[in-house]
C-alpha cells in the first residue's frame, strides 16, 4: 500500500517541527493511542486501539526515526502487529514554508499481511487517509494550544517583572562548539489521560466533517429528499 498527501498548518515551521518531536504531543494526536514509550534515541513503542471498522483492533508496534534534517525532514520506519495482521512500512515527512504557513508533505509505502490484508485496497487506503487526516488536525490543535500556553507564560513573566513586554536578547555567536557526548536515553512511558487523546468518537466526527466539506452540496440533496418524502407521505 502506498500513500501520500500534505497538510497546511497555520504555524511556523519551527512550531510544527517542535510538536512533531514532542512525545507528549504525539501521544495525544495518534488515533487510539493508549501508550507511547520512549525506548531509545528517536525510537518509540506504542499501543493503539482503532475502532474504525476496516482496521478495527488493538495494535502494538515500534517506530524509528532517522535521517533527521532539522527543521526540514526525517524518515520514519514502522513495524507493527495486531490480532488481525501485521504492517511493515517506511516513509518520509517534509516541512516547507509558504508565507506564514507551513506545509507538511508525507509519503511512504507499507506491506500488510494477515486477515486485515483481505479488507481490500480501497478500504485500507480510505481508512489510512482518514486516520492521518484526523491525526494532523489534532496536531494543529496541539500546536495552537502550545502557542497560547507560551503566550500566557510570557505575559505572566512580564507582569511579575513589571515590564510591558519581553525584549529578546541579542544573538550570541559561538565560533566553535565541541561535539556533544553520547546521551543515554532513559525509557519513559507516556499514557494518555482519559479524554485527552484522539478518541474514536473524535475520529468519526472528523471523518463526517471531512466528508461534507468535500461535498458541500450533499446536505441540500438530503434535505430535498427528506422534504419530498414528507410531502409524499402527506399526499398519500
Amino acid at each position: 500500500m502506498r500513500i501520500a498527501g500534505n497538510y497546511t498548518f497555520e504555524a511556523t515551521r519551527e512550531e510544527v517541527w517542535s510538536a512533531l518531536n514532542d512525545p507528549e504531543v504525539l501521544a495525544r494526536t495518534i488515533p487510539g493511542c493508549q501508550r507511547l514509550e520512549v525506548v531509545g534515541e528517536n525510537e518509540y513503542e506504542s499501543t493503539l486501539k482503532i475502532g474504525m471498522q476496516a482496521v478495527r483492533g488493538t495494535y502494538t508496534g515500534r517506530v524509528r526515526i532517522d535521517n533527521i534534517v532539522s527543521p526540514e525532514s526525517y524518515d520514519i520506519h514502522v513495524d507493527g502487529k495486531g490480532s488481525n495482521g501485521f504492517l511493515k512500512g517506511a516513509g518520509t515527512v517534509k516541512l516547507r514554508t509558504d508565507g506564514a504557513q507551513t506545509i507538511l508533505d508525507y509519503g511512504g509505502e507499507a506491506v500488510i499481511g494477515g486477515t486485515i490484508a483481505n479488507v481490500g485496497q480501497r478500504l485500507l487506503d480510505g481508512a489510512a487517509r482518514s486516520l492521518i487526516s484526523q491525526s494532523l488536525k489534532a496536531l494543529a490543535e496541539q500546536i495552537e494550544a502550545r502557542r497560547l500556553h507560551e503566550q500566557q507564560h510570557q505575559a505572566e513573566v512580564a507582569a511579575a517583572l513589571g515590564a510591558p513586554r519581553i525584549v529578546p536578547e541579542a544573538p550570541v555567536t559561538i565560533e566553535a562548539v565541541p561535539a556533544p557526548l553520547p546521551v543515554e536515553v532513559t525509557r519513559r512511558t507516556i499514557t494518555v489521560p482519559e479524554g485527552q487523546g484522539l478518541s474514536e468518537a473524535a475520529v468519526a466526527r472528523g471523518m463526517v466533517e471531512d466528508f461534507f466539506t468535500r461535498r458541500p452540496w450533499l446536505p441540500w440533496i438530503l434535505v430535498a429528499f427528506l422534504l419530498g418524502y414528507i410531502l409524499g407521505r402527506r399526499r398519500a
